[in-house]
């Protein structure tokens, strides 16, 4: 079954641009550049507003978790495209079949929990692109770049990059701007939120002035009619 989900997704991607006019396009998109609507804020006091056609994504200083910007809606299979801009310096994001925290857990530190394809802000370590999981009391990577020295050169701090996700039964693929970042086999998410990490801040009110931009957020999870 997860294998002619796979072949139905991929499918309509190279369908959907195959010139047939009299069908409806299967991608959907998510977030209208407008306001908040299908999303919402959970975690922390981190900053977000919608400005020029994308949430503009600040942290805040003296928080001790992680805000995220996440949908209201929960995602299991999905092809999934946006375009990302972050200033240098700025850490973030993006989590995939996000679950919401164990009720009693004493050692969960954030609000939501799931794969996060990783925005490096480093300039030495560069794995943009890269997954992991930072469940309960420690965090862990599923899959990073550090033997893709082309992966860990696609992405271009402050310049808007294009995103591509596949989540397709235990399969997960990450292009950043085309080019092949992950590709992983994991069991542990099968259904949940798509977000946006606003990192946790220390007391660096300067680091407030930083932002994430997040736009032209779309997805396939099924053959459109």
């Amino acid at each position: 079954m997860k294998s002619l989900i796979a072949f139905t997704l991929i499918s309509l991607v190279l369908n959907s641009s195959a010139g047939d006019k009299k069908s409806k396009s299967p991608w959907k998109t998510i977030f209208n550049g407008k306001d908040f609507t299908n999303w919402t804020m959970v975690g922390s006091t981190g900053h977000t507003e919608v400005k020029d056609s994308a949430f503009w994504c600040h942290m805040t200083a003296n928080t001790t978790e992680h805000t995220f910007v996440t949908t209201k809606e929960k995602y299991g299979d999905f092809i999934l495209e946006m375009d990302v801009n972050t200033d240098p310096g700025y850490n973030t994001g993006i989590l995939l079949r996000c679950v919401d925290k164990p009720a009693g857990c004493d050692t969960c530190k954030v609000s939501l929990y799931g794969y996060q394809v990783k925005i490096d802000p480093s300039t030495t370590r560069c794995w943009t692109g890269g997954i992991f999981d930072d469940f309960g009391a420690s965090w862990h990577w599923l899959y990073d770049l550090s033997k893709d020295e082309r992966a860990r050169k696609a992405y271009h701090i402050g310049e808007w990059n294009h995103f591509r996700i596949e989540a397709i039964g235990t399969s997960i693929k990450v292009w950043v701007n085309g080019i092949p970042a992950t590709n992983m086999i994991n069991p542990k998410y099968s259904k949940g939120y798509i977000a946006l990490k606003i990192h946790s801040l220390k007391n660096l009110p300067d680091e407030e002035k930083k932002v994430g931009r997040f736009k032209n957020i779309r997805i396939i999870t099924k053959r459109g009619r």
